[in-house]
């Protein structure tokens, strides 16, 4: 199974998660899949956008899944919980320091690191529906997939831990108000339309000059992203050795 459908129209890329046994939940088999995809979008010459979206009308991603987070508690876990963090971490930063144009549609819920990933791209929208839920604090664990470097650098800091410690779920309406998304629709129609509207614009530039301008905006954000990347893993990795971690995410099995 691909877990990731593509399509490219009319120099757009458009990356689809349809990984429905886990509700698109984030783990090392879509991940790679994933990070394919965002890989190619980034090298075709011919591609000035690139868009993620679900196939699944109720959630773009429920995130890590606490059964398959359990597998990597203790010493026994803690290859696979670099693994993963590996291949997951280099999705965000392949869309960070993307040259094209990165968008993230949300139709559903999304999750902690479903929802964390896409922080990496340029603009989000999303459907009036949407929920977002960052549930780290439940879990007894920190931030991952560039979380605690993301959020704060889109709504704050006093906004960012406020959402990291209470585990409040937000509707879009309050994302759209603190900043996490540029655009709240009422319908897919609408939310195609001002889609289309955006995409439009990007392709109206000349690729090399968005592409220079991009770099030019995250020069420094993108080394600093790639070190609290490392800084998270390695606060992962403390504290996925804890017996608390397996017995919190026991409960949510």
């Amino acid at each position: 199974m691909s877990y990731v459908q593509t399509e490219t129209k009319n120099n757009v890329l458009y990356v689809t998660l349809d990984y429905p046994e886990k509700k698109n939940g984030i783990d090392a088999s879509l991940g790679t899949v994933l990070l394919e995809a965002i890989r190619k979008g980034n090298e075709d010459q011919g591609i000035h956008s690139i868009v993620f979206g679900s196939k699944h009308r109720a959630y773009f991603s429920s995130g890590p899944r606490p059964e398959d987070l359990i597998t990597c508690v203790g010493e026994n876990g803690k290859a696979r919980l670099r693994e993963v963090l590996h291949i997951l971490n280099k999705c965000v930063l392949e869309i960070f320091t993307s040259p094209k144009a990165t968008v993230a549609l949300f139709n559903g819920y999304a999750y902690g690191g479903g929802f964390n990933i896409m922080l990496a791209c340029d603009r989000r929208m999303a459907l009036k529906r949407a929920k977002f839920l960052e549930n780290f604090h439940q879990m007894g664990i920190s931030p991952d997939l560039g979380a605690s470097y993301l959020l704060p650098s889109i709504i704050g800091y006093e906004n960012t831990f406020e959402m990291l410690i209470q585990g409040k779920l937000y509707t879009a309406e309050e994302g759209l108000e603190l900043g996490l998304l540029q655009e709240v629709c009422e319908n897919k129609k609408e939310l195609q339309e001002r889609l289309d509207a955006y995409l439009t614009k990007v392709s109206e530039g000349y690729l090399p000059a968005i592409a220079a301008t991009k770099k030019l905006l995250k020069r420094h954000a993108a080394s600093e992203l790639k070190t609290q990347l490392a800084l998270e893993a390695e606060e992962l990795v403390l504290l996925f050795q804890q017996t608390e971690i397996k017995r919190r995410l026991s409960e949510l099995v």
